[in-house]
């Protein structure tokens, strides 16, 4: 029997101030990608803007659905968006904000499983890590080197 251990790394900045100023513009786009969300359902609203290699920003909102397994999160959203305008080029940092509209999330909140799977996917595709950037709505801001920090045992295209 082998034991192995898995830790994981990043940032904790107690306010966006304290950012780059290329961060912290990024953060403010996914703040106003929340206005894009659609989200009558749960009133959780997630906006995301990616900072793309060729300098170019895009963002996206998640997008609800009475249908709770057809909505769209906020992450691929923003991929979509990326691929769309900007084919072949890879992400560079992807800031993600949230806001729920019934109570206050004050901590940074992580891609779901799902989300991260993709994230991590378009990382392999493009061999570019891709450096998160998570608020909540407190000043709180976690940054990650790479999305594959989080989920470090993830399903590739090398098992297919």
């Amino acid at each position: 029997m082998k034991n192995q251990t898995i830790s994981l790394n990043y940032t904790i900045y107690d306010s966006a101030d304290e950012l780059t100023d290329d961060l912290r513009k990024l953060l403010t786009e996914a703040k106003l990608a929340l206005s894009k969300a659609y989200a009558p359902y749960s009133g959780f609203q997630v906006g995301a803007a990616a900072q793309l290699v060729n300098g170019a920003i895009v963002s996206g909102a998640n997008c609800e659905n009475a249908s709770y397994p057809l909505c769209i999160c906020a992450e691929p959203a923003t991929l979509a968006a990326a691929a769309s305008a900007h084919p072949g080029v890879a992400v560079k940092t992807l800031a993600i904000t949230v806001q729920n509209l019934t109570r206050p999330v004050a901590d940074p909140a992580p891609p779901c499983g799902a989300c991260r799977q993709m994230l991590v996917e378009h990382e392999d595709r493009f061999q570019q890590p891709i450096q998160l950037v998570l608020q909540g709505q407190s000043d709180q801001v976690y940054v990650f080197e790479r999305i594959s920090d989080l989920l470090p045992l993830h399903f590739s295209g090398t098992f297919l």
